[in-house]
């Protein structure tokens, strides 16, 4: 029997099963693809917090970012920028490598092309139902940790709760000569949300979306604008769609299970980026998995440790940032055409940028700062009709 089974083996799973395997558990785990890394249409960007704090990203930067071109419903734009780098664009697919390379060294196994059907509960032990090349199999273990993703329905097999409120994402990888980011707002091409085109390695970058409803359409009317503006080479490009959730699980944590990552929800509510917030939840479940097992108490009253600090970390984070997502979706373009020129020809916002504590993955200071800076003009322009 195995300590652990970790489903999924992207960033917070390897993380996950590299750091108990360090420590002496037997662990294994479960990818459903033939290749670790093939899926998703994660862009991949993250600050510099996570660089530092977990190095092996940094083995899969792409790119450094300065900053971003931001793009008006009219297309009026403006620069924002500092002298050192805000942000790194990661190679995803080389990321998850590293990260399941370096679990693999540690100690952990991996079986791929293994789909994780069904999780039960059974006294003392958890079963994971999994099938290979179309073969049945169980395995057992003390614990099973759900790193499985937005759609795999696991948690709300074992009554987690599902995702009450989620957005889609379209991806597409194309050749062009850019060397800024750029971000859309708009609800020509993602109402609501954002698109956006971030060059990778070189010659190449991401174009991509948010949508509620008709994803495919909006980027494939993005991606013909792209390739008009002459900033990509052709619009025809391999599509890839993702749930991205905005809200976290009622529940992410039972008897012998943790749930981390995307599919708890630890996504940042404004941008929809998990890989931070996914790999810090990860380390706060290393600590409570490490112990629990240690100590042959995997109840969910013991695993509930993992969930009242990980949202004690993230819970105010994300909180505020589901109530700035909500009043930028309440936007219509007029609406935010001014508040768009508002930002741009203000001194504040340069100000805002360079204080020493302003983080590229903490928003909620930005959001509470711009409110206090702005003050009610913010709000009119919020609430005011369109």
């Amino acid at each position: 029997m195995y300590d652990a089974i970790v489903v999924g083996a992207g960033p917070t799973g390897s993380h996950v099963a590299g750091e108990l395997a360090n420590q002496g558990h037997r662990v294994v785990v479960l990818e459903q693809h033939d290749k670790i890394g093939k899926k998703g249409c994660c862009t991949g960007i993250v600050g510099r917090e996570c660089v530092e704090r977990f190095p092996v990203a940094r083995l899969a930067v792409a790119r450094e970012a300065m900053g971003a071109r931001f793009f008006s419903p009219s297309s009026a734009s403006f620069t924002l920028q500092k002298d050192s780098a805000q942000a790194y664009i990661l190679d995803r697919q080389a990321f998850d490598e590293a990260m399941a390379a370096n679990a693999q060294k540690l100690g952990a196994e991996y079986l791929l092309s293994t789909k994780a059907k069904g999780v039960t509960v059974d006294g003392g032990k958890a079963r994971v139902e999994a099938e290979s090349e179309g073969q049945p199999f169980v395995l057992d273990g003390k614990v099973v940790v759900m790193a499985s993703g937005f759609a795999s329905g696991l948690p709300d097999s074992l009554g987690l709760g599902k995702f009450g409120d989620f957005v889609m994402g379209a991806q597409a990888e194309v050749e062009t000569k850019m060397e800024e980011v750029e971000v859309y707002l708009g609800s020509r091409f993602s109402p609501g949300f954002f698109a956006w085109l971030v060059p990778t390695r070189q010659g190449q970058a991401l174009a991509g979306l948010l949508a509620r409803r008709d994803t495919k359409a909006y980027i494939e009317a993005f991606l013909r604008y792209l390739k008009y503006q002459g900033k990509i080479a052709s619009p025809q490009a391999p599509l890839r769609f993702g749930g991205v959730p905005l809200k976290p699980l009622r529940h992410t944590s039972g008897n012998r299970v943790i749930v981390i990552g995307d599919a708890a929800g630890q996504v940042k509510p404004t941008t929809g980026g998990g890989i931070y917030y996914g790999l810090l939840s990860a380390d706060i479940a290393v600590d409570v998995l490490d112990q629990a097992i240690t100590g042959n108490d995997c109840s969910a009253r013991a695993l509930s440790e993992y969930e009242r600090r990980w949202e004690k970390l993230l819970a105010r984070e994300l909180r505020i940032g589901r109530w700035a997502r909500r009043a930028f979706e309440r936007l219509s373009d007029r609406r935010m055409e001014r508040l768009f020129r508002m930002v741009q020809d203000s001194p504040t916002t340069d100000s805002l940028l360079n204080a020493p504590d302003f983080s590229f993955d903490w928003h909620s200071r930005l959001i509470l700062r711009a409110l206090w800076r702005f003050g009610p003009r913010v709000v009119v322009s919020l609430v005011w009709p369109g």
